[in-house]
């Protein structure tokens, strides 16, 4: 019944339960610092009990929770309970916050999405805890690996032909076929003229305001991409409208690229435009297979993760007024992506010089 000891100590539990030990108010942990540290001493259970005056099984239950779970299995604070309800151990507290926090609040207070402060009032109220504040309650959710997490959506494919296409396009991915060029092709727009809202660094307390756009008057632009898997390069065309016309012109670009020896293995989208007898009868004269992607499974075309990053950097916090204007921005970006171009376009002297001249 004495094997029951206390395990190595970390640096800063040693000095913890020091502190705990002459928390002689808080007797709760000043017997519990005690007994940690009286068995790290090599006292038996039973000797420990009589210097503690407590049972040898209250010992062991101690120990055990300590070794389990740490400084916090054996802390207790009486402000984190109801003034009426039982004593509770911060690990078990902690635990019920993470659990009201994973629960629906549909349920439990008839709204959609929780904040910290309808976790806390519900906590209260619940008499899990008597008083925490908001700065508290979010380090232990933290603590927890709780996080605020933005949705997504999913849609299954639905296409018979599932399971062909995508291994084919896999087998595509794995290996580069002899004599052969990978490239991954889709459409990146519409692209409007209008303020995009994003995130950016400021020490003002305000935000920036983007004017509001009731009429687009300048019509959109499409932009047709390609990614070169053995070069690593995406390569973009823009073009005011997009239909066949416009797709045949940019794959004839694309075939222009690369030495004629070269058979181009295309990933792509089953749109109609794609579809024509004259996009296919180029295709099958010059060298170009198409590896078609299964109807709502655009994440197996490995240039969406490119446009993501295209659509960060080029087109977030921005408002372009002219679409000249924002084609640049986002070729600038495209030769930066491609190593064409330093990441600075102004150095910072300049900069600064500039900046003091306009006042």
């Amino acid at each position: 019944m004495n094997t029951v000891k206390a395990r190595t100590l970390k640096p800063h539990e040693g000095h913890k339960l020091q502190r705990m030990k002459r928390q002689f108010i808080n007797q709760v942990n000043h017997r519990h610092a005690r007994i940690v540290l009286l068995s790290r001493g090599g006292l038996s259970n039973a000797a420990i009990a009589q210097h503690c005056d407590c049972t040898p099984t209250w010992v062991r239950q101690i120990l055990h929770r300590f070794n389990t779970g740490g400084l916090e299995a054996i802390t207790w604070y009486p402000y984190y309970c109801s003034p009426t309800g039982p004593r509770k151990f911060m690990a078990e507290i902690a635990e019920q916050i993470g659990e009201v926090a994973l629960s629906p609040p549909k349920k439990l207070i008839g709204m959609a999405v929780w904040s910290l402060q309808k976790i806390r009032e519900y906590l209260q109220t619940q008499k899990i805890v008597g008083s925490i504040s908001l700065e508290w309650l979010r380090q232990i959710l933290r603590r927890k690996r709780i996080h605020w997490r933005h949705t997504k959506t999913w849609k299954d494919s639905k296409d018979p032909q599932f399971w062909a296409k995508y291994r084919r396009i896999r087998r595509l991915y794995h290996k580069r076929p002899p004599g052969g060029r990978r490239l991954c092709v889709d459409e990146f727009g519409p692209l409007n003229l209008q303020p995009r809202h994003g995130r950016h660094y400021a020490r003002t307390g305000h935000v920036d305001r983007l004017r509001a756009t009731y009429n687009r008057k300048e019509g959109v632009r499409h932009m047709f991409g390609a990614y070169d898997m053995e070069s690593d390069t995406l390569i973009g065309s823009f073009a005011v409208e997009k239909n066949s016309t416009t797709f045949l012109a940019f794959l004839k670009s694309l075939r222009r690229r690369y030495r004629h020896g070269e058979t181009l293995h295309i990933v792509l989208d089953n749109a109609d435009y794609h579809l024509t007898p004259e996009v296919q009868e180029y295709a099958a004269t010059h060298k170009i297979r198409f590896y078609w992607t299964p109807t709502n499974a655009s994440w197996l075309n490995r240039i969406e993760s490119h446009f993501t990053a295209l659509r960060k950097f080029a087109l977030t916090d921005t408002d372009y007024r002219t679409h000249e204007e924002q084609q640049e921005a986002i070729e600038s970006y495209l030769r930066w992506r491609n190593g064409e171009r330093p990441l600075e376009i102004l150095d910072w002297e300049t900069y600064c010089w500039e900046a003091k001249k306009t006042g």
